[in-house]
């Protein structure tokens, strides 16, 4: 399944690309992140790992349904782009076989013209999610108001 969703935010994209590199800054925009844990190295960039936590306050079997773990996959900083691959395959990743978000900061008139697109493979058993996650497909977009909010109040 592949959902996108794109926008224009009114800062130029080596500022969009700035703070989208940095996944500290994703409890920021994203509505579903309460807080992110960087891997080991603390290094933010091909091959480094972090983990997202849905809900700090929820029980323990909550948060660790909602504990996600993700690899940056691919990262070209002269296009402004990155891929980032969950790794996690239990909790709520229990329902993917594969899942990857490709983020793309493109100058625009304007500020920049930023693109997530989400592309996953459900696991079989789990085939009968997919209707449900093809209506959430609007989750991205009320995710990439929130981040265009957050930069433009900078």
């Amino acid at each position: 399944m592949h959902l996108e969703s794109s926008i224009l935010i009114a800062r130029p994209p080596e500022r969009v690309w700035s703070f989208m590199s940095d996944v500290a800054n994703i409890p920021k925009w994203d509505r579903g992140v309460a807080a992110v844990r960087p891997g080991s190295s603390g290094v933010t960039g091909v091959g480094s790992e972090f983990d997202t936590v849905a809900d700090m306050n929820a029980t323990a079997d909550a948060r660790r349904n909602g504990l996600m773990g993700y690899r940056i996959a691919e990262v070209d900083p002269e296009r402004h782009q990155c891929v980032v691959e969950l790794t996690s395959r239990d909790g709520n990743a229990r329902f993917f076989r594969r899942a990857a978000w490709t983020f793309r900061a493109v100058g625009a008139e304007g500020g920049t013209q930023l693109t997530c697109a989400a592309d996953f493979t459900l696991r079989p058993q789990w085939l009968v999610m997919a209707p449900v996650l093809y209506l959430m497909r609007r989750a991205i977009t009320n995710d990439l108001v929130q981040l265009k909010a957050v930069l433009e109040a900078e």
